[in-house]
């Protein structure tokens, strides 16, 4: 009898069978993933460049009528108009204190300039207020009223009460400013530091010409990194001083003696108070220019706001200024009103600045997502760990899947292989399931528990395997499958850094 000859060796099948599909969807799968990962990651740059660029970019107040980023004007509350309204001071609320000099007493709006309460009593006795030219807000309600005439400071609580007082014996105090719960007070030559007690402890006192020295400043502000910006007033110029106190720039200069009406040098009318916004820029009031000049945090001219005029965001004669949360608000003095304006960082990207917290994790969490979504877990069957035991190629496909699922049958197999360095991990069978399963679709019993191992683990798995019963069976019960062709095409061709590899 002639020998029926042996069935010849079955080489791996390629791609192109009835799941020919699942390796190209894998791959799509892949590339979408981190397409829509650089797109989130797009985005998030696109806003923080936008909010930083608002924040920082050159300040622009050209507004449609010619008045800058006016919002709106103050003249007074219930028919009782202000009069000759000296400075301002805003409270971390928003709200704005008003010096109205003209009536000796400090009035009170809140940020939309509806009126709140007037306080301060008219007098010359210790806690009298006569000529209040300026007044500070403290973060904890405290306020402080400057007494140009009378050569004090009142101190008003939280309740608009008086409760102290600090004088001064031979210098006139000229403005007053809050910072970090510190109290800037200038007098005709110089600036005092102190706490909001009122107990004056340190401070710049110089009257001169040179850098570093004054001549009856007209106000302060300080920066976030403690920077003092002077307006020193009667050497129509502004200074900058580090922490230390040393001139760091100054943008004007003294007029020389005799000349003041020729000198066609100077930068100020007369620079009478200033305020300074997150971004470093600066606000000073020139005071006989009708006008605010805007600075850098370099010390360069920037822009103006304003000029002389009786019309909206226009100004006569303007004095005190402050700043809060991209707003500033000037005491425009001769027009017996108080003015409020937009500034650059108050744009619509500062507007959410509040939301960026929340906002910038909201788009992080897809990204997050996609990039920590873990990868299928591999389920293997006899006949793929038999295919890849005898490929030559084989050690790169195991070394690619890094982890894989079997039956504790298969797997105690798949370890006697040295050329598959691959983490074996068995899956306990349920004799019950594998019997429904071999039952169902006629499976003998190694591919019946594989087939079980593939419906027991939790996410992304998916079924390799060559066996056309068992990837039939695995597609009814919706478990992805591919054979050892497909997926030894997607591990070893793809670029290392898109390599797949087994779940956790």
């Amino acid at each position: 009898m002639a020998d029926t000859p042996s069935p010849a060796p079955q080489s791996p099948p390629e791609a192109g069978s009835a799941d020919s599909g699942a390796g190209a969807r894998a791959s799509r799968g892949t590339a979408i993933k981190w397409l829509i990962a650089f797109a989130i990651l797009l985005v998030l740059l696109f806003v923080s460049a936008c909010f930083y660029w608002n924040l920082t970019r050159p300040a622009d107040f050209a507004g449609e009528s010619g008045e800058g980023d006016y919002l709106f004007s103050i003249y007074g509350f219930e028919g009782d108009l202000l009069r000759r309204p000296s400075s301002v001071g805003i409270a971390d609320n928003g709200d704005i204190f008003v010096a109205d000099t003209g009536k000796r007493r400090i009035v009170v709006f809140d940020e939309d300039g509806n009126f709140v309460r007037v306080y301060g009593d008219a007098g010359q006795e210790e806690l009298q207020i006569w000529e209040p030219i300026d007044v500070a807000v403290a973060s904890d309600g405290r306020s402080y009223v400057l007494d140009k005439g009378q050569k004090k400071v009142v101190i008003y609580d939280s309740a608009y009460q008086a409760n102290g007082v600090i004088t001064f014996e031979e210098e006139y105090p000229l403005s007053i400013t809050i910072e970090d719960d510190q109290l800037f007070l200038t007098t005709e030559s110089g600036v005092l530091v102190g706490d909001l007690d009122g107990n004056l402890a340190t401070g710049y006192v110089a009257w001169g010409k040179e850098p570093g020295m004054f001549d009856k400043p007209g106000g302060v502000a300080v920066d976030e990194d403690g920077t003092l910006f002077v307006a020193d007033s009667f050497n129509y110029r502004v200074q900058a001083l580090s922490t230390q106190g040393e001139p760091l720039w100054q943008y004007g200069e003294p007029i020389p003696p005799g000349e003041a009406i020729g000198f066609t040098d100077r930068k100020f009318g007369l620079p009478a108070s200033i305020a300074v916004d997150e971004a470093g820029y600066l606000y000073v009031v020139d005071g006989t220019n009708s006008e605010v000049v805007v600075l850098t945090p370099e010390g360069e001219f920037q822009e103006t706001i304003g000029g002389v005029g009786h019309d909206d965001g226009m100004f006569y004669y303007p004095d005190g200024i402050d700043y809060n949360e991209g707003v500033i608000v000037v005491a425009d003095k001769f027009n017996d009103r108080v003015e409020v304006f937009r500034t650059p960082t108050a744009s619509v990207f500062s507007q959410i600045a509040g939301l960026l917290p929340w906002l910038l994790p909201l788009l992080l969490i897809p990204l997050l997502f996609l990039l920590l979504r873990r990868r299928p877990k591999y389920v293997v069957n006899t006949d793929f760990v038999e295919t890849m035991h005898a490929d030559v190629e084989g050690d790169k496909v195991a070394k690619a899947l890094k982890r894989v699922f079997a039956a504790p049958e298969l797997v105690a197999v798949g370890e006697t292989y040295e050329n598959l360095d691959v983490d074996w991990k068995a899956v306990d069978p349920d004799a019950d399931e594998v019997a429904r399963l071999r039952q169902d679709y006629a499976l003998d019993e190694i591919s019946a528990e594989n087939l079980y191992a593939a419906t027991a683990l939790r996410g992304r798995r998916v079924l390799l395997t060559d066996d056309m019963a068992l990837r039939r069976a695995a597609k009814e019960i919706d478990v992805p499958s591919m054979t050892y062709g497909e997926i030894k095409s997607e591990l070893v061709k793809e670029s290392s850094s898109a390599e797949p590899s087994g779940g956790q």
